[in-house]
């Protein structure tokens, strides 16, 4: 194996462990610690021999907390007043960017959890944004966002995520991800990076949520993909995280009653030109039952899911990511789940090893390593 890129991690300092920074990290969560790069790295070394260690990451947004769902300004205010209500409201995302603007600039401060020398190793940054809100207030937030950011950390931003998997009424997804603002939004990530565009990393939960999330998110792609068609603008990279969340509590796995809907809607979307799969996340996906904690019995589960991703995909749109530290929470291994789940792809991609550990998350990021 020549290269790893792991496409998925999250990292966040100890100044940021509580409620008021991510509202999902209530006191006590297995999670509310620092998870730093040397955190990342000691866990990496730990788990694996040094041939098998990931040459870079993606950092993916940790879902900072916001007070509210939108900020308390009418759309139409003079723009130094929706710039100030955007950046009160919006205060924890921005403070992450301030963190990884320290990471690519060397520059850590006490409780960040890296080295100067780290900054190196975040090949890319995949961001939070409002695309809920007005066009004016998104595109407001984004220029906002590239200032705090800085040009060294811009440059690594490769994509954007803003989670659909917390929205548990369908009709209100089907109407957010169906709105004008929404579509604008999402449209507008063609622009970014000088014209080689945005990717946008879709967050399903088809295990806590609800099949009709992904059946949501596949019609998102469409509507896009139709647009798309008839401008001649190019097209957004849609990056489907963590196989989007089947639930692989059934014996076996495939037994899970919407496991033929999954597999449909996936085989839909597979047909869609630049969307990819992220072989991501499953050890949150077995509860109730426990998470296998050997590598055959990991593959038997998974086996059916991986196959049909693999089919449909093809290796070259499938991109190993950890979701590490998360992957903690429903791994076997306490906190040292990173090598069983890298041993774990490893059984499964053995002959086209490198479309998944590098090549397609490079190709869906616009990156090199």
């Amino acid at each position: 194996m020549s290269k790893i890129l792991d496409t998925h991690i999250h990292l966040w300092p100890s100044t940021a462990t509580t409620s008021k920074n991510h509202g999902w990290m209530q006191p006590g969560h297995f999670l509310s610690k620092r998870h730093g790069i040397s955190d990342y790295l000691s866990t990496t070394h730990s788990t694996s021999p040094p041939e098998l260690q990931p040459s870079g990451f993606i950092y993916v947004e940790t879902d900072r907390y916001l007070p509210s769902s939108a900020p308390d300004v009418p759309t139409e205010a003079p723009e130094s007043e929706l710039r100030n209500a955007l950046v009160a409201w919006a205060k924890e995302p921005l403070a992450e960017l301030e963190f990884l603007r320290r990471i690519v600039e060397g520059s850590p401060d006490e409780g960040d959890g890296f080295e100067a020398a780290d900054a190196e190793r975040m090949k890319g940054c995949v961001i939070w944004a409002p695309f809920h809100l007005e066009s004016r207030l998104f595109d407001l937030y984004i220029r906002v966002a590239e200032e705090v950011a800085g040009p060294r950390l811009w440059a690594k931003v490769v994509g954007f995520r803003y989670l659909l998997q917390g929205i548990n009424d369908e009709g209100e997804m089907r109407a957010l991800v169906g709105s004008q603002r929404w579509v604008t939004n999402l449209l507008s990530l063609r622009r970014g990076r000088g014209g080689r565009g945005w990717a946008f990393d879709v967050g399903v939960d088809t295990h806590g949520g609800g099949i009709w999330q992904l059946d949501v998110a596949a019609g998102m792609i469409d509507k896009i993909r139709g647009i798309e068609a008839n401008d001649g603008a190019g097209n957004v990279a849609f990056v489907l995280n963590h196989l989007c969340k089947p639930d692989l509590s059934s014996t076996p796995s495939s037994a899970w009653p919407d496991f033929r809907l999954w597999k449909s809607l996936l085989t839909h979307s597979a047909t869609q030109p630049a969307v990819y799969m992220k072989f991501s996340g499953a050890f949150n996906e077995f509860a109730p039952s426990p998470t296998p904690s050997s590598v055959s019995a990991l593959k038997e589960s998974l086996g059916p899911f991986i196959a049909h991703i693999v089919d449909q995909f093809g290796t070259g749109k499938v991109m190993f990511g950890s979701d590490w530290p998360v992957c903690n929470v429903g791994g076997p291994n306490g906190e040292e789940n990173w090598g069983l789940w890298r041993e774990l792809v490893a059984a499964f991609v053995e002959e086209a090893g490198d479309d998944i550990w590098w090549r397609a998350g490079c190709e869906a990021y616009g990156i090199m390593i």
